[in-house]
C-alpha cells in the first residue's frame, strides 16, 4: 500500500475514533484531519505543507492548523534523540557529515552548508539564522523529482557541507548519495551507499527515494564518469 494511502487510510479511522468517542472527538479529529492532509500533501508531492521559512521557521498558522502532528513529532523526536543511542552526525567524507536535526549545542565546527531537509520541524534559531543554512524541504519518507534534486545539490558552496533530516536515515541519505556522486567521490549508487552505511548504518532508501536516484544518475550520466 502507497505511503500516501496509509496516512489518509490512518487520518479517517483517527476522525472515525473521534466521533464514536465523543469526548476524544477534538484530539483525535483534528490529529485525523491533519494525518489525511499529510496523506494528500504525499500524493501530490506537497512538500511546503507546513509553511517553512526560508530561516528554518514555522508560521503561526502552520502550529495551529498542524498542532497535534507537530506536538507528536516533537515528542517522538526528543524521546528516539534521547533513548536510541546512535550518534548524531557522522562523517562520510572531510568534506561531507550527515546526521540527524540538531540541537544547537551539538553542532561541530564549521560548515559552509547547513543543509536542512525537515519540512516537519523548526530549525533552532542560532542555526536557521546563520548564513550557511539551507533549506530544502522534503516530506518524511518522500524524495523530489531528479531535477529539483540536481538544482539543490549544485547549488551548494564549495566547503563542508552538513546534511539533515529528522532522524539522519531516508531524505538525508538521498541527498547525501546526490552530493557524492556529483562530487564524483561515489562512482555508483552502491558505491555511495557503501560510504554511507559505514559511517551511518541506519541509512535506508525506500522504493521512492531509489527511484529518485536512478532517476537523477540517468538524467546527469557525466557525474559518475567523473
Amino acid at each position: 500500500m502507497s505511503f500516501h494511502i496509509s496516512l489518509t487510510l490512518l487520518g479517517f479511522v483517527m476522525i472515525g475514533f473521534g466521533v464514536v468517542e465523543r469526548g476524544w472527538a477534538i484530539m483525535f479529529g483534528w490529529l485525523g484531519v491533519n494525518f489525511v492532509l499529510l496523506g494528500l500533501a504525499h500524493a501530490r508531492h506537497g512538500h511546503r505543507l507546513f509553511g517553512k521559512r526560508s530561516d528554518g521557521t514555522l508560521p503561526i498558522w502552520s502550529w495551529l492548523v498542524f498542532l497535534p502532528l507537530h506536538t507528536l513529532n516533537t515528542i517522538l523526536w526528543h524521546s528516539i534523540r534521547r533513548f536510541s543511542g546512535k550518534p548524531s552526525q557522522n562523517a562520510i567524507t572531510d568534506h561531507l557529515v550527515v546526521g540527524r536535526r540538531l540541537l544547537t549545542k551539538e553542532v561541530e565546527g564549521h560548515f559552509d552548508n547547513y543543509v536542512d531537509l525537515t519540512s516537519e520541524f523548526a530549525e533552532p534559531a542560532p542555526i536557521g539564522e546563520s548564513p550557511c543554512y539551507v533549506l530544502f524541504p522534503l516530506l518524511d519518507g518522500s524524495a523530489p523529482s531528479p531535477e529539483t534534486l540536481h538544482a539543490a545539490v549544485t547549488s551548494l558552496r564549495p566547503g563542508r557541507t552538513f546534511v539533515h533530516c529528522a532522524q539522519g536515515h531516508g531524505r538525508t541519505g538521498l541527498f547525501a548519495l546526490a552530493v557524492l556522486i556529483e562530487s564524483g567521490e561515489a562512482s555508483s549508487i552502491e558505491d555511495g551507499l557503501h560510504l554511507l552505511l559505514t559511517a551511518r548504518p541506519g541509512i535506508q532508501l525506500n522504493r521512492e527515494q531509489r527511484q529518485c536516484i536512478e532517476q537523477y544518475v540517468r538524467a546527469y550520466p557525466a557525474r559518475m564518469a567523473r
